[in-house]
């Protein structure tokens, strides 16, 4: 046995004192009375008394001396044999997904019922066990090293809140059990969570009896839930007025649920849409919707849409009744077509909505032009890249690397339908008449890919350096039946967008919570409703929203959605999962076995104290 605060002992002088008060002399007073008939037994002990006669009140001397040493036990707090303040380790895995922020019949979301039982946990540790708090999402988070204080336990689970993330449990479950190995000494991991992952882990737990075994604290009931499950929007090529929007819902409960969707861009009212569901129903529309409020065709600035659910009857969990898109911002591409006469292209081009072009004859094309186009389409012919040092260009028929020869009747053997070029584009049963004979590319400083070839000979090729982008055509468009098929405009619209882009950041797309993308140097990102940054080089988010990404001066829009079936189904819970009240008491007995020593010591000198009052107003101890 060994005590924590030995200087403790130098109370114990006290005991004699104890003692001493048991043994004085009463003093009597004189008192004048009218007979002495009550009294006389009283005097007749009186005369007896010797000096061991003065412990006549030796219960209560003993119940004293026991009371004091409890308490005196108590303060220098002692240790059983073999216990060090290392001993016991307990990890506290807090799950807080965006499940847990459902709502309970009693008002409290399940994360917050989670939060008191890991305080109460954190609390009835043993004296000198170390506890460490993780919170569990997307990616486990150390919110708390091992530490021996309850009171830092206590302030750190305070300020704990729940995340928008979905995930699992296994990565957290992994790190508790990689910091608890490195620990000497007895080890316990503890989730709170609902219970979804109860079966699994009791399983994997029968299978591998040398892990640390998990002990699942379940909050939560079975709950009904209308969630929207995905939301997104896009410009219509022929229109980019209007979008095409595209909305799933889903009903995870037990009743028929209707309500609206109301639409919004940039706060107008875009459209409303009514829906019922029947139990367990899900349910994808695409549809279009205007917006009335831009008065240009192309809207040159990003949309922020948002979806809200309007329920007839309340759920458990409101934070997926709201999804967020961004649209794009649509600009026009200014392209420059310089030929001598080519009707294929002249039709293709004032067909895409999306460009907007002029045309020249090869004699009136100055090199220093194509630095005011976003595209240079050469049909037939154009200047090598030596002399064409700006601009992005489309050759057709010829190429600015060179010509080794004439194809006749190429066949298209390798087309990689990945390439931004040839998304979408079908070449079964194109023919082509005659195509230029190109050399493998090279060129220091150009990086060059080869998506279409027939056989070894490449019939396209892709060029980057820099900025800069070019493609070259080795076949005629008008010698083809290309211009009869499908497969023409968008070829045509795809090679115009890729280069177009060059040099140009991609747009984000839409990201879901506990997602993390790399941020391009000296970007920063802000919520939308405010001016304060926060991240600069990896941007995570955890709650669902609107994010402005800034890149110099330029900032775009990033929209954050849940968008989980497994956090939206919250049919399961602690009800489902079959556990009793049994197993709950059984973790108050063992939270309160784990109690230090001193508490226990200093809870038998309470109770020993109302004892020694009672039998004393009892007159068994006076």
């Amino acid at each position: 046995m060994s005590f924590l605060f030995p200087l403790g002992w130098i109370f114990a002088a006290l005991v004699p004192v104890i003692i001493a008060l048991y043994l004085r002399r009463v003093r009597r007073k004189h008192v004048v009375v009218p007979t002495l008939l009550f009294w006389q037994r009283a005097l007749g002990e009186q005369s007896r008394r010797a000096f061991l006669g003065r412990l006549r009140q030796l219960l209560s001397l003993l119940l004293q001396l026991l009371i004091f040493t409890l308490i005196l036990l108590a303060l220098v707090r002692p240790e059983p044999a073999g216990f060090s303040r290392h001993g016991h380790s307990t990890v506290i895995i807090l799950d807080s997904r965006a499940r847990m922020q459902a709502m309970e019949p009693d008002g409290k979301t399940r994360f917050a019922k989670a939060v008191a039982l890991a305080k109460q946990t954190a609390a009835n540790a043993r004296e000198g066990a170390s506890v460490a708090v993780l919170s569990a999402h997307a990616q486990p988070e150390v919110v708390a090293p091992f530490s021996t204080d309850p009171a830092q336990l206590l302030r750190h689970l305070d300020a704990l809140q729940p995340t928008d993330d979905s995930g699992d449990l296994k990565e957290a479950v992994a790190l508790a059990r990689e910091l608890l190995a490195a620990r000497p000494g007895n080890h316990r991991l503890l989730v709170f969570t609902d219970g979804r992952e109860l079966p699994d882990f009791q399983t994997a737990d029968a299978q591998d009896a040398s892990v640390i075994p998990v002990e699942i604290v379940p909050v939560g009931t079975p709950r009904n839930n209308v969630a929207i499950t995905r939301f997104a929007a896009r410009p219509q090529l022929a229109s980019p007025q209007t979008s095409d929007l595209l909305l799933s819902l889903a009903n995870y409960g037990n009743e028929t649920a209707e309500g609206t969707v109301e639409i919004t861009a940039d706060g107008a009212l875009l459209d409303v849409k009514p829906f019922r569901l029947a139990p367990g129903e899900q349910r994808t529309e695409v549809f279009p919707a205007i917006d009335g409020g831009k008065k240009s065709m192309f809207p040159e600035a990003p949309a922020r849409l948002q979806a809200r659910l309007e329920l007839k009857s309340d759920d458990a969990l409101p934070l997926d009744n709201v999804a967020y898109a961004t649209r794009p911002a649509v600009k026009p591409l200014h392209v420059l077509l310089v030929s001598k006469g080519n009707w294929f292209l002249e039709k293709v081009l004032p067909a895409n909505p999306a460009v907007r072009f002029e045309m020249l004859e090869p004699g009136a094309f100055s090199p220093a032009m194509a630095g005011s186009f976003d595209v240079v389409i050469f049909d037939g012919e154009g200047p090598d890249l030596a002399t064409l040092t700006t601009g992005n260009a489309l050759y057709i028929k010829q190429s600015p690397l060179g010509t080794s020869g004439t194809l006749k009747e190429p066949l298209v053997t390798d087309s990689d339908p990945a390439n931004p070029l040839l998304r979408f584009v079908e070449w079964q049963n194109v023919t082509l008449l005659r195509a230029s004979e190109l050399p493998p590319p090279s060129l220091e400083g150009w990086r060059f890919e080869v998506p279409l070839r027939s056989f070894e000979h490449p019939l396209i090729i892709t060029g980057e350096q820099g900025s800069r982008r070019i493609a070259i055509f080795a076949f005629d468009i008008a010698e083809s039946d290309l211009p009869l098929r499908v497969a023409f405009p968008l070829l045509i619209s795809n090679t115009l967008q890729w280069l177009a882009s060059g040099g140009q950041p991609a747009p984000l797309s839409d990201l879901e919570a506990g997602q993390g993308i790399p941020l391009p140097a000296g970007a920063t990102v802000r919520p939308a409703e405010s001016d304060t940054a926060v991240a600069t080089r990896f941007f995570q988010p955890h709650r669902n929203g609107f994010y402005q990404i800034r890149t110099g001066e330029t900032e775009q829009p990033v929209a954050v959605n849940t968008f989980s079936p497994q956090e939206a189904d919250l049919r399961t819970g602690l009800a489902e999962q079959g556990t009793s009240l049994l197993g709950n008491t059984n973790r108050l007995w063992a939270g309160a076995a784990s109690r230090p020593l001193w508490q226990w010591l200093a809870l038998t000198a309470l109770l020993l104290i109302g004892v020694e009052w009672g039998l004393y107003h009892r007159r068994h101890t006076e």
